[in-house]
């Protein structure tokens, strides 16, 4: 009986390290293709943008600007190397097209993704100066890595403000395996510009300033794992730009 015991767990080990094997294998194997079709990105994306069809050249901008960063933190098994100045390059490409798709908000957002930058630099100064508003409906951004963002949206509902709140969090094999998601919901009278979620202990405070715009300021005061859906990792911390008007 022992025998047997011993056989069996000895095969299921066996059968575990095999898919532990594959999924490295595989995600390897992702990874580099994935790393491998940045020039192709960039490619199309200048393609397109060069014919002036910028809605076309958005999207292999995007990739290309992913990728990039994503590639950049994954050197070492990759085998790809990516400079700092190229992720650099492709989030303004992605900010150029924003800016030619007349967004210059979603524009700044990528601009100061890496605002120290002298090519951010000179590109944040060819946008309009942001206009503060008093109606604080939008969307607010929070970059949240890996070209991907963490989203608060404002409404006008029934006299109020419904604001929702969608992250992520982008781990280090997550723009293959994808990010742990978090999400929670509250409501603010319409004169008032703060707030704070009782369920959750969260102070969201709207402001603006001429170099960020109209924004968002949140606070989270504590672990978010019993509030809403939270996973793993997943913070509302953080200031969030608006780059849509509604």
């Amino acid at each position: 009986m022992n025998k047997i015991l011993l056989k069996t767990i000895f095969l299921t080990t066996g059968v575990l390290l095999a898919s532990h094997s594959h999924a490295e294998f595989s995600y390897e194997q992702e990874l580099k293709q994935g790393c491998a079709q940045i020039k192709q990105y960039r490619q199309s994306g200048q393609k397109f943008y060069q014919q002036k069809n910028y809605k076309k050249a958005l999207e292999p901008f995007q990739n290309q600007a992913s990728w990039s960063a994503f590639c950049l933190s994954q050197e070492d098994e990759s085998g790809i190397q990516i400079s700092e100045k190229e992720v650099d390059i492709a989030n303004n490409n992605v900010g150029l097209t924003y800016a030619k798709l007349a967004k210059p908000l979603w524009a700044r957002a990528w601009f100061q993704i890496n605002a120290q930058s002298k090519t951010s630099q000179f590109n944040l100064k060819q946008l309009p100066i942001p206009k503060k508003q008093t109606d604080l409906s939008g969307q607010y951004v929070n970059y949240a890595g890996y070209g991907a963002w963490n989203y608060i949206t404002v409404k006008k509902l029934n006299q109020k403000y419904n604001i929702e709140f969608e992250g992520v969090y982008m781990g280090l094999r997550s723009l293959i395996y994808g990010p742990n998601l978090g999400q929670f919901e509250t409501t603010m009278p319409l004169n008032h510009k703060k707030t704070t979620t009782q369920e959750c202990a969260i102070d969201l405070a709207f402001g603006f300033n001429a170099q960020v715009g109209n924004f968002v300021s949140v606070n989270q005061k504590q672990n978010l794992s019993d509030c809403g859906y939270f996973g793993h990792n997943v913070s509302a911390n953080g200031l969030y730009r608006k780059v849509e008007i509604r």
